[in-house]
């Protein structure tokens, strides 16, 4: 099969899933944008390789995950995550302005929750609980061993649970001024 044609019918079928990863760890859509190019660009170049890949998703992933990893090493501050939020015509009317609000308090709380966790736990949380991933997958696309990534995530969960404790304990006007 011609390359052009190889590279369309077996890459480009999961460059949302690319992006929606590096979304999450780069907060901006330019930057993850830009990273899921350069990750076509990397698979562009490594066309000669191709036939020794035994999973052709999980090494996009783990290359999104790499030039994620690099470019937030590189930069070092990253841009505040401002989450959007559509209303379509069909559930305007159950999402007034104060829950739409409220939804996008919450969502940044949650997003400052994450990011105090370690990479490695940030992953495996993301792959697990955001795409769907089964563990046999996480392992296959981060290329880890089962116990570390239960291990990460059980962690995770932990972590995400008693900040979460937390804020209903406490209140979401104390934590936010703890942040």
């Amino acid at each position: 099969m011609e390359a052009k044609k190889y590279f369309q019918s077996n890459f480009l079928s999961f460059k949302d899933k690319l992006y929606r990863f590096a979304y999450f760890f780069m907060k901006n859509e330019d930057d993850a944008a830009d990273v899921v190019q350069e990750v076509y660009l990397k698979v562009w170049d490594n066309r000669d390789k191709w036939d020794t890949l035994q999973n052709e998703e999980a090494w996009c992933m783990q290359v999104t995950k790499n030039l994620c990893l690099e470019r937030k090493r590189k930069t070092k501050t990253i841009r505040e995550h401002h989450t959007k939020m559509t209303v379509t015509k069909s559930d305007a009317h159950e999402k007034s302005p104060e829950n739409i609000s409220l939804w996008k308090d919450q969502m940044q709380m949650m997003h400052n929750i994450l990011d105090k966790l370690s990479e490695k736990q940030k992953i495996v949380f993301v792959l697990r609980e955001i795409e769907g991933l089964s563990y046999k997958e996480i392992t296959e696309q981060l290329d880890i061993e089962l116990n570390q990534v239960k291990t990460d995530l059980h962690r995770a969960r932990k972590y995400l649970r008693a900040e979460l404790s937390k804020i209903n304990d406490h209140g979401i006007s104390r934590y936010q001024s703890i942040m």
